[in-house]
């Protein structure tokens, strides 16, 4: 598997060593490690959810410490599944990071040239992270079932090559998310893939008017149509459902539960 377990002292979080190589810095959260009670225990690091913002604000802290980056150098998108994107530049820093008024509107989708890390939140849904190398441009998606169906990788895509870059020299790395073992969907999601996608091998039936829906091979088949190399796509193929001791999840434990964070930085 080419993502890893980075055995941090504190903060456990699983990264693509080979991104890491090329000087970006990518990580995955855990639960483990932070402050929040039951039953965002321990490490939520989403304001959002219901949990209590003195301990995700600590939370966030411990995160932002463990990669040396004040808060002033993140940002982050508010998140409505939708298929946004948003090129975030200097000025963005420390947009969402303190408190959820100053979130980046309506995005699930940011990309930037600068040195501003990239934060985006997960209890399930796919996180899809991107490197052009010849752009020097780094980028994250939040693709759920719905960004998924409407394609939000391809638009991610789509903004890198408008900025110039070559989408057949690009990395993708797909994180841990809910796994076709755990996933199942009813009709009116699986029609909203058989609309916007010519195959959908991703969608396994099973005879209830239900469907295990395969969320990393989705998006997999959408980034090698959209002209990425098969070498150049990491998944993690790890599931956030059924793994209780390392992830929140929203399918196993409802709308009470916390946030995992997907996290990426070019290293000027």
């Amino acid at each position: 598997m080419s993502w890893k377990w980075h055995k941090s002292e504190n903060l456990p979080y699983l990264t693509v060593p080979r991104w890491q190589a090329e000087g970006i810095d990518l990580g995955f959260s855990t639960r483990v490690g932070g402050v929040s009670r039951v039953p965002y225990d321990s490490l939520n690091l989403g304001l959002h959810v219901g949990d209590d913002p003195t301990a995700v604000l600590e939370n966030r802290k411990r995160w932002l410490a463990q990669w040396g980056v004040p808060c002033s150098r993140v940002a982050v998108g508010e998140q409505v599944h939708g298929t946004n994107v948003l090129w975030v530049k200097e000025e963005d820093g420390g947009r969402g990071i303190g408190e959820v008024e100053t979130l980046i509107p309506a995005v699930d989708g940011l990309v930037t040239q600068s040195g501003i890390s990239l934060m985006a939140f997960f209890a399930d849904c796919v996180p899809l992270f991107f490197y052009y190398p010849d752009i020097k441009s780094v980028g994250i998606a939040h693709a759920g079932w719905k960004g998924t169906a409407h394609k939000i990788g391809q638009k991610v895509l789509r903004s890198f090559e408008e900025a110039g870059g070559c989408t057949e020299d690009a990395w993708v790395a797909i994180g841990p998310s809910i796994g076709p073992c755990c996933y199942s969907v009813d009709e009116i999601v699986a029609e909203q893939f058989r609309v916007n996608y010519r195959e959908t091998p991703f969608l396994h039936t099973q005879g209830d008017g239900h469907y295990l829906l395969d969320l990393w091979e989705a998006n997999r088949m959408l980034l090698l149509e959209s002209g990425v190399r098969s070498e150049n796509i990491d998944v993690a193929s790890i599931c956030t459902a059924d793994n209780p001791e390392w992830f929140f999840s929203h399918r196993r434990d409802g709308a009470r539960t916390g946030r995992m964070t997907g996290w990426i930085s070019y290293k000027e």
